[in-house]
């Protein structure tokens, strides 16, 4: 992914901030703040377009820092986010496939994910590809007028 590419990431972004829970924006979140969460050229995290035949995109997705603290550099945070029109077709399955083999090429023992417990496609995706719920923080977020809940979900790399 480049740079050209985040003003789609942020539309992507600005459809599930304004219509669900999947994410955590309550609002809109400018372009410059897209540039901060998203990888873009960095020799440890990877950001990429997820696209079919003829270049058509569908999504994106990338791995990037779990935490701050250097005792966490064994560990990514893995993030996909699909057109709405593309759930549930078997494109997040693809898609995680292909960043596994980066994350573990990459010295990471440790692969992450962060999901809304109300976001069932990301949880049958990312159980059906072999991540365990690890974790779970009630009431954690707030968002159109509801508690949301957090599950953490992890997957060894060996």
């Amino acid at each position: 992914m480049t740079d050209a590419d985040l003003s789609y990431v942020k539309n992507i972004y600005d459809y599930y901030t304004k219509h669900s829970t999947v994410v955590y924006f309550i609002d809109p979140v400018p372009l410059d703040e897209i540039r901060k969460i998203i990888p873009l050229g960095d020799r440890s995290y990877r950001s990429f377009l997820i696209c079919g035949a003829g270049g058509k995109r569908y999504g994106f997705c990338y791995f990037s820092q779990f935490k701050e603290k250097p005792a966490f550099r064994i560990s990514v945070e893995v993030t996909i986010y699909l057109e709405p029109c593309c759930v549930g077709k078997g494109i997040g399955h693809q898609a995680l496939k292909l960043l596994e083999p980066y994350i573990y090429k990459g010295g990471f023992s440790n692969a992450v994910a962060l999901i809304s417990a109300e976001n069932m496609a990301s949880i049958q995706l990312f159980e059906k590809c072999g991540y365990t719920c690890c974790a779970e923080i009630k009431d954690v977020a707030e968002k159109f007028g509801k508690k949301l809940t957090l599950k953490m979900y992890q997957k060894l790399f060996q």
